[in-house]
């Protein structure tokens, strides 16, 4: 196979079939559709069935206890023999022809990782925002105000493996430890500039009471990627760039998320104050960091707020203008 495409599905009935449909009809061959249903309770696997009997040689169907997507994800690896590796979130969908232009990318360039651009959707459809892999033309930039997602991605499987790059289990953040540890380890990467990913914005945050402190596990994603780095001689090497990233994605993203968060306002406080702190500590002149100037104006205004924690001023500009972060 040339590409496996790995699906996590829990409870995602209504989304599941553009999801498969778009997998199903891609213009490349030779790929395979590994779908690990990860403890559904809804009509998910009735939806994944009709598949595999429609396209039994190019969907594997496999059912698991509930471990949140990065299990599903190791899950679906150990049954994956593409070349490349996929990774699609199953309430999002791709166009058809995304991975053949990545895997002719990938063979072009003999590269280790493809990164392809994004297009954040409406639930009907509608063209919410577009958001280009290629915007500096230089790779380091790119790779560092881009996205830690997966699923705009793929993987040389062999890189995976070799170097066992797999994902934490019913944790938040998932994503992030395994993207820094791949991006930064000097591989052949490439870029497809074209917005071939449809990541599905749904309404509403998940986030509340119960749940808010759960942001506090980007730290021990930063932890692990740290971790990673200097276990292979790259910490010091790429300290400039994991400092970045930590204040792009802990420092401005997380605390953002937080402080728009409808949540009790102590409770608030004290997850701020432990992501800040994390910086803090970790990167305590963090504030010169080169890449910082090539923040976008609104992240950069976010950014000198959180600075002087006037977290109120942030939650007035998002209640007043909707500005991504």
């Amino acid at each position: 196979m040339k590409v496996s495409i790995i699906v996590p599905v829990y409870n995602v009935e209504k989304y599941l079939d553009k999801c498969l449909n778009s997998l199903v009809n891609q213009t490349l061959e030779d790929i395979e559709i590994i779908v690990i249903n990860d403890g559904s309770t809804d009509n998910s696997q009735n939806i994944i069935d009709k598949y595999v009997k429609k396209y039994p040689n190019k969907i594997k169907s496999f059912i698991k206890e509930n471990g949140g997507q990065g299990s599903a994800r190791n899950y679906g690896l150990k049954y994956a023999t593409g070349e490349y590796i996929g990774y699609v979130d199953s309430d999002d969908y791709v166009n058809f022809d995304m991975f053949e232009k990545m895997y002719n990318k990938a063979k072009i360039e003999n590269s280790d990782v493809v990164i392809c651009g994004t297009n954040v959707v409406s639930i009907e459809g509608n063209l919410l925002k577009r958001e280009p892999s290629v915007v500096y033309n230089n790779l380091t930039l790119d790779l560092l105000l881009g996205k830690l997602a997966v699923w705009n991605k793929i993987y040389r499987k062999d890189l995976i493996i070799k170097n066992n790059i797999l994902f934490r289990s019913k944790v938040w953040y998932e994503d992030v430890d395994f993207t820094v540890k791949v991006i930064f380890d000097n591989l052949q990467i490439s870029f497809v500039n074209e917005e071939l990913y449809n990541y599905l914005l749904r309404p509403g945050s998940t986030m509340n009471n119960s749940n808010i402190s759960k942001n506090l596990e980007i730290i021990d994603s930063f932890n692990e990627a740290i971790k990673y780095l200097k276990s292979n001689n790259l910490y010091e090497k790429k300290y400039q760039e994991l400092e970045f990233i930590t204040i792009y994605h802990v420092y401005i993203s997380a605390v953002v998320r937080v402080i728009t968060t409808k949540a009790d306002r102590n409770l608030k406080k004290k997850v701020i104050t432990k992501l800040i702190d994390f910086v803090e500590n970790n990167y305590p002149n963090y504030n010169k960091n080169k890449y910082i100037k090539f923040l976008d104006k609104n992240k950069k205004i976010i950014y000198n707020i959180i600075r002087l924690k006037q977290y109120w001023i942030v939650k007035l500009i998002f209640k007043v203008k909707n500005i991504g972060v």
